[in-house]
């Protein structure tokens, strides 16, 4: 098996011999059997082409990970949140007990 990295700037397809179309997108690493005979001829092609193309000796990822995150935001104390419900609770209990306007008595009449 030979491990690819692409080093090209934008993204190129390409067709090997046994048919099946790849495609090569900037930093992509792809791996390829080149005892496979419907890779052969494009694997030798591939590192024939070293000025796009870099041969990986070992695959893993490079520095993976943002590290410790710093300067994050401060969570909202619960005092806050539970003032802010409070505030729109007594706003929506206003708007219901709004008065009926005039109303006559329902009892009986002289």
């Amino acid at each position: 098996m030979v491990t690819f990295r692409y080093k090209g700037h934008r993204a190129s397809a390409v067709r090997t011999d046994g048919g099946r179309s790849i495609t090569f997108h900037p930093g992509e690493i792809h791996e390829f059997d080149e005892n496979d005979k419907r890779y052969k001829n494009f694997v030798a092609q591939i590192i024939a082409n070293k000025d796009n193309f870099e041969i990986q000796s070992k695959v893993g990822t490079k520095k993976v990970g943002g590290g410790v995150r710093t300067r994050s935001k401060a969570p909202r104390k619960s005092k806050e949140v539970k003032s802010l419900k409070s505030k729109v609770q007594s706003k929506v209990d206003k708007a219901l007990k709004k008065g009926k306007g005039l109303r006559k008595s329902k009892g009986k009449t002289k």
